[in-house]
């Protein structure tokens, strides 16, 4: 519900608005005991924002132009010039209509005011005294061009003519849809002077004075809009006379409030209806109430907004509740489904195992088996992790030529694997001969546990060395070297058990002399490499 404040010289009129139609309407005199009927009346209605529409004689229009500033700059520049020009009332204000189409390309301005703020003071009084919310004081003068552009009425010089509820006719006139001259004239018929003929004279009168400020060029014309009920109309419209420069139209205003969606239209040709049920479909700034006097209205705007806020919270505090509580109750569901399942499961196993021949493992058995599992055999060397570093090494060496390996994983780094020594394809002219060193059988050689954790990695490693034929010194240097470089490996340990010539006295050496020897020959080694490994096995 909103409540509306039509004010003029001679009364006030109250106009209560509800879901965008106007439901009640009341008068106020102006003078006497008006003040006091308002005051009983607003008491019943103190919560509900108000809007002054200001109808009055005490209004003023200046045109004016001002540099094209920025903007704190313009306002401090508009609000020092509205001081200066309007320096005994605090109702007034600024309105901005463009800039001009040459020169400096200023800004036009448009300063309204109302000169005499004793009009306003005992219904301000009133409406701070109960606290009411003050949303706005409007000029209804200056809001009434919204009435020209809602019926397509877009003529380049257009005067619109309204009657107040207090006897009066407003004249308002407006350059393409800006606001430049209005003034108000009290209906005071003489003897034998009609409506319509007081309208004539006064029309042609505003536009005289237009003509003398230079507002028309020579082929301008004046469009005249009365706004006036049927009833008023045959007294009005056998007045008028177009002329070259000035041609009437008469609005009615029942056909106007048909077309606003204005129900039930107006009773006579006052137009304050009509600007109210503009003012709701098409709202319009503040033109003289201060921010003091919009303070119960501010009040209730954030108490609104935080309501709003509040409610927001609350309804999405209540949506994300709900929420979690379809969440909870969809988890609960399936929680009691897969427990349903689980125990159909269990029950199906349950029946397996009595149904399946009982082979006498116990639980201390298969306990057994899964911690031996864990400890020897999930983490038992293996040959590749063995071998891949040794060939990096064997790769740096291109003469050697792996033979054979023997591998085997033990507690015991004393131990050796066998290994069946094969014979070399082309014999060196130089060989040992002796009795050989056999390898030593690990489970003869140690009396170590059934299942070794593996600790030690041994390898037997048969190779070829090729060099030049009877470079036996070369044969052995590379083998040694090979050896030592095994030995650099972190953890591993390479000893030369078969050399590609044992000097041993013990040992015996054979040779051979024939013609046509080749160029080069590859004596056979034997190395044993032992890897220990880091940590428990």
């Amino acid at each position: 519900m909103k409540h509306f404040l039509y004010l003029t010289n001679t009364r006030l009129v109250s106009l209560v608005a509800r879901r965008g139609r106007i439901v009640s309407r009341r008068e106020f005199a102006v003078a006497g005991a008006g003040a006091n009927a308002f005051e009983r009346y607003l008491a019943g209605m103190t919560g509900v924002p108000a809007h002054i529409f200001t109808d009055l004689a005490e209004e003023d229009f200046r045109l004016d132009t001002i540099p094209h500033v920025g903007k704190r700059d313009r306002e401090a520049l508009l609000a020092r010039k509205l001081s200066q020009i309007f320096r005994n009332t605090p109702y007034r204000h600024a309105l901005l209509q463009g800039r001009e189409a040459e020169g400096r390309r200023d800004d036009r301005v448009l300063y309204t005011a109302i000169t005499n703020g004793e009009v306003l003071r005992p219904w301000l009084e009133i409406i701070e005294r109960l606290k009411v919310p003050l949303e706005g004081i409007h000029s209804s003068a200056v809001f009434s061009g919204m009435l020209l552009d809602e019926l397509d009425l877009l003529f380049p010089h257009a005067l619109l003519v309204t009657f107040t509820p207090g006897d009066a006719i407003r004249q308002t006139y407006f350059r393409d849809r800006e606001i430049k001259f209005s003034r108000l004239t009290p209906i005071d018929l003489e003897e034998g002077q009609s409506l319509g003929t007081m309208i004539a004279e006064e029309t042609t009168r505003t536009w005289q004075y237009l003509d003398s400020l230079r507002h028309f060029a020579q082929d301008d014309r004046l469009e005249v809009c009365i706004l006036v009920h049927k009833n008023d109309r045959p007294a009005i419209e056998s007045a008028l006379r177009d002329f070259a420069q000035l041609q009437y139209h008469l609005l009615d205003i029942e056909q106007v409030a048909q077309k606003l969606g204005l129900k039930p239209p107006p009773l006579d040709s006052t137009a304050e209806e009509v600007i109210v049920h503009l003012f709701l479909l098409r709202k319009a700034e503040n033109h003289y109430a201060s921010p003091e006097l919009r303070r119960h209205a501010t009040q209730r705007s954030a108490r609104i907004a935080i309501n709003q806020v509040a409610a927001g919270v609350v309804a999405a505090s209540v949506a994300w509740g709900g929420w979690n509580v379809s969440l909870v109750l969809q988890k609960s569901e399936a929680d009691q489904r897969l427990a349903q399942e689980m125990n159909a499961l269990n029950r199906d196993y349950e029946g397996i195992t009595k149904a399946l021949p009982s082979f006498g493992v116990g639980g201390s058995t298969m306990r057994d088996a899964v911690s031996f599992y864990n400890n020897s055999i999930r983490g038992f060397p293996m040959l590749l992790d063995f071998m891949v570093p040794l060939s990096q090494v064997m790769r740096a060496h291109p003469s050697v030529r792996l033979s054979q390996l023997a591998w085997q994983a033990t507690d015991d780094p004393k131990s050796t694997p066998r290994i069946a020594m094969t014979a070399a394809p082309e014999a060196p002219p130089v060989k040992s001969v002796g009795k050989a060193v056999e390898a030593p059988n690990p489970q003869e050689t140690s009396a170590g546990p059934t299942f070794a954790g593996g600790r030690f990695e041994v390898a037997l490693i048969e190779a070829t060395v090729r060099v030049s034929t009877n470079d036996f010194r070369g044969a052995m240097a590379e083998v040694e070297k090979l050896a030592a470089d095994i030995g650099r490996i972190e953890g591993f340990r390479a000893d030369v058990m078969e050399s590609p010539l044992d000097t041993n006295p013990s040992i015996a050496l054979q040779g051979r002399h024939a013609e046509g020897e080749p160029s080069s020959m590859e004596p056979r080694f034997v190395l044993r490499v032992v890897r220990e490994r880091q940590g428990p096995a």
